[in-house]
């Protein structure tokens, strides 16, 4: 059983890329109602920093065998390469004795390298760990690192990252497989951006791959998202700012709006909501 979760667990880790989600800007505000408390500038700009760092965490959570964007083994390991859309680049997986490697190309002919992940095994501690960077792509710049232990009944892990932009992002999970093989378990992860603001998140992974994400952050907002396993949505922001509390509603790419306390609603585009 253990060799099986083993087994699992590194397929699992070293077919996982890294993911950094950073969208662009949504479209302009609708008509602001005439009634109720209206959200300040302040208000908005609030939200949109906790709405992008949910973001950068989904990021984050694709290093875990039950983050969003992980798939099946088999979905993963091919004779070639396969197309990565969540980091527009083509991924080739070798294996050598304990170490895994994922090289990252822009063409589907491997000519044009944009990085790699190498993980290594250690059979003693069961622990697998490695190193990421991208070099070229949408996410020019990502560099990581990551390491899971084998436990008896799933994996415990952490990984830490730092995005093109300079933000940072680590986590601590703990996951447990089911008779069924299917994952689920919990996670803490602190995102931090280079102008101080930060947010940490408790995260709670369902087998089905639902999960929901609680978080405060450092302007005195809380948030609480509610995903399905296509990672649709709803969930509510509260925070100290005029406006509050707000619902949000999203789609499985991200894309959703913001309603505020007094009707006034803002769509955002991959986590982005507009600034004023």
């Amino acid at each position: 059983m253990k060799t099986n979760l083993m087994h699992r667990a590194v397929i699992t880790a070293v077919t996982l890329t890294a993911l950094m989600i950073q969208g662009c800007g949504g479209s302009n505000s609708g008509p602001t109602p005439s009634t109720g408390t209206a959200p300040t500038s302040t208000t908005r700009n609030h939200v949109a920093q906790h709405l992008s760092a949910y973001g950068q965490e989904l990021a984050g959570m694709t290093f875990t065998p039950f983050g969003p964007a992980a798939q099946a083994p088999a979905a993963r390991i091919s004779s070639g390469p396969y197309y990565s859309s969540t980091l527009g680049l083509w991924v080739q997986l070798s294996v050598s004795a304990t170490t895994f490697t994922e090289t990252f190309y822009q063409d589907k002919a491997e000519t044009e390298p944009a990085g790699n992940a190498t993980y290594t095994l250690d059979i003693e501690t069961k622990t697998l760990s490695g190193k990421i960077s991208i070099t070229k792509g949408p996410y020019a710049g990502l560099t990581g690192a990551y390491s899971q232990t084998l436990t008896s009944n799933g994996t415990d892990g952490n990984y830490s990252f730092t995005l093109p932009s300079g933000a940072t992002v680590t986590c601590n999970f703990q996951v447990t497989i089911g008779s069924n093989g299917a994952p689920s378990g919990t996670s803490t992860q602190t995102v931090t951006l280079t102008n101080g603001y930060s947010i940490k998140s408790t995260v709670i992974y369902n087998s089905n791959r639902s999960f929901k994400i609680t978080a405060t952050d450092s302007n005195g907002y809380q948030g609480a998202l509610n995903f399905a396993s296509d990672l649709s949505g709803t969930g509510t922001i509260s925070g100290p700012d005029p406006g509050l509390p707000a619902t949000i509603v999203w789609n499985s790419v991200g894309t959703g709006q913001v309603t505020f306390a007094n009707g006034l609603v803002v769509p955002f585009t991959n986590w982005q909501l507009p600034t004023v």
